[in-house]
């Protein structure tokens, strides 16, 4: 029964097909372009000037690259993995602008002839730029350090999505960090836990909103705890306020870390406490 709009292929060409495919396969060359996944800029062909994100090999010759941020593009393209080369920071600059140029044109002169997917390619490509060049401005200020320093976050859970943040980039930079949700595993003793955190760490960054003020440093228990575990313990305690809120009266005489202002200059504070005694260690 023959089935209409179905293109039925002898099975012995079909093999033959197949037998090439497979013979080019092993005939490709080598990529010639050695660069890491992550973020690339395209310096020819159809893509060029553009930031992309290469995240895999179509082939030896060809790249896979999300047209713009990992977490939220919409579009992978192929691109000759030859026209792939790291970005300078003047290429990331130069492309934010012209991005953002075409942009804001559409709003200015009223015209969206442009279609929803080019608009959103276009700024999750400028989010792509914007991390990198908020993570070459950091690094560029901070430098690593050594990946025994050892940093425990105390936060409550209202905090955990800032908190994340600054165990992100704390880690970026080398930093050893103890974080609750990555420690503790279901079924484990939380005062164990907590206890051999604090045992194994160097500094304690202790954030401080109105929510952790409320529901962790009010708490008699935990000030307790905490004193105990610190009574004779070289372990250096250093606040972060995230949000205005007054300051328990057991972290009062110490000066914070300020993030209410700028996360940037909040993390540069935070950082040069804990490279000082790191610094200091190495001469």
């Amino acid at each position: 029964m023959a089935y209409r709009g179905v293109h039925a292929e002898p099975l012995s060409k079909m093999i033959a097909k197949a037998k090439r495919k497979q013979s080019e396969r092993r005939t490709v060359p080598k990529q010639t372009v050695d660069i890491e996944y992550g973020l690339v800029h395209v310096t020819g062909g159809r893509f060029a000037g553009r930031m992309m994100y290469y995240d895999d090999n179509d082939d030896a010759r060809t790249a896979i690259c999300y047209a713009g941020h990992p977490v939220d593009f919409v579009r992978a393209y192929n691109v000759p993995a030859r026209f792939l080369r790291d970005p300078l920071i003047e290429d990331l600059l130069s492309r934010r602008e012209a991005i953002w140029r075409m942009v804001t044109k559409p709003a200015r002169d009223n015209d969206w002839s442009i279609a929803p997917a080019d608009l959103h390619e276009l700024w999750s490509e400028k989010s792509l730029i914007d991390d990198a060049l908020y993570e070459r401005r950091m690094l560029g200020e901070m430098e690593h350090l050594p990946s025994d320093t050892s940093v425990f976050l105390c936060h409550t859970a209202v905090d955990k999505g800032f908190v994340r943040m600054v165990n992100d980039d704390l880690r970026r930079l080398g930093v050893t960090t103890w974080l609750d949700e990555n420690n503790i595993s279901v079924g484990d003793s939380i005062v164990g836990k907590v206890s051999d955190g604090l045992s194994s760490s160097q500094f304690l960054v202790a954030f401080l909103s109105p929510e952790s003020v409320k529901s962790v440093w009010a708490r008699r228990e935990w000030q307790s705890f905490l004193s105990r575990q610190l009574a004779g313990s070289s372990i250096t305690i250093l606040p972060a306020l995230i949000e205005k809120c007054s300051v328990p009266a057991i972290l009062a005489d110490l000066r914070y870390a300020n993030f209410t202002e700028s996360y940037h200059d909040g993390l540069k504070e935070l950082y040069d406490a804990i490279a000082r005694p790191t610094k200091s260690d190495r001469k």
